[in-house]
């Protein structure tokens, strides 16, 4: 049976974390998936972690020297020919039916072109510190207009996309997104050109996978600002490009973090966000400063 779909794992230097989301994925009973692993790492380990799923021909494990999480997406975009591609982390684990219900929502909306589902925390993990989830109450469809700066946004650690979208709008943006220079914000950006294009975008919250990569003190402090960054400059690229609806949505966010932190700061938070609204501001003007390929809607390398 030819393969349908093609699940996309990124790391680096985490071989416990990948070993246990490669076991969930392949534990999935769809006959019609591979798994294709990205291994950044910087030095092999003895044994190597693909050594235990030896002989499962579901599973590539592709070695490179690129670094970034992008540019990891995009050498297994280049790899796999399947129709759609489903993406999550090394630090996620996903239930046994999670390749069929993506598989199955594809197959039934043609339209279909990018497909975010819930990122869920373990109560005891929320309770230590900070990790990117999502969780939608309802299904919810875009299509040609950006979701408003209240919205939650689809996670990459639980996003599936349609081949003929990265035909349509380009794969990864390689300056976005963790081990890049502005850190974070790829399927933000991905799901701006998406929608820029016309595609219709989805979330929903019958497809879930656990994250397991929560992050405390001054870590989780780091990771977020560094989410702010990327997301401003996503949306500082985007002003740039003219996208119809990025200038506001900046705009938005930031005026609706900066009343969070006020009210924060009102009810004696320690740590009321001021840093996160500095981030994202800190991100737009970095945008305004990088070269843009505007033909491709990327940033440009800087050197």
């Amino acid at each position: 049976m030819s393969t349908r779909i093609a699940v996309v794992v990124s790391t680096r230097n985490r071989p416990d974390d990948v070993v246990g989301c490669v076991r969930t994925i392949l534990a999935n009973t769809s006959p019609s998936f591979e798994l294709v692993v990205v291994d950044q790492s910087d030095r092999p380990v003895s044994p190597p972690p693909e050594a235990e799923f030896a002989g499962d021909s579901r599973l590539r494990w592709i070695r490179t020297t690129t670094r970034g999480l992008s540019a990891s997406r995009n050498v297994a975009i280049a790899a796999t020919s399947a129709p759609v591609i489903a993406f999550t982390d090394d630090d996620c684990r996903v239930p046994q039916d999670w390749v069929a219900s993506v598989e199955s929502a594809f197959a039934k909306d043609d339209e279909l072109a990018l497909l975010f589902g819930a990122v869920i925390l373990r109560p005891e993990d929320r309770v230590k510190g900070y990790a990117a989830e999502f969780e939608p109450h309802a299904v919810r469809e875009f299509k040609s207009t950006l979701p408003p700066a209240d919205a939650a946004w689809g996670v990459g650690a639980n996003m599936s996309v349609r081949r003929s979208t990265f035909d349509k709008v380009g794969t990864f943006d390689v300056m976005l997104g963790a081990g890049a220079p502005l850190f974070a914000a790829e399927e933000i950006d991905l799901t701006i050109r998406a929608l820029g294009a016309g595609l219709k975008v989805v979330h929903t919250p019958a497809i879930a996978v656990i994250h397991l990569g929560v992050r405390e003190g001054a870590a989780a402090s780091h990771l977020m600002r560094g989410y702010g960054v990327g997301l401003g400059a996503t949306l500082g690229k985007h002003m740039r490009l003219g996208t119809r609806g990025a200038a506001t949505l900046l705009t938005g966010w930031l005026g609706l973090q900066l009343r969070r932190s006020v009210l924060n700061v009102m009810r004696g938070h320690r740590n009321p966000g001021f840093g996160l609204a500095a981030a994202v501001a800190r991100g737009a003007l970095r945008a305004f400063r990088m070269p843009l390929d505007k033909a491709h809607g990327m940033f440009g390398h800087s050197g």
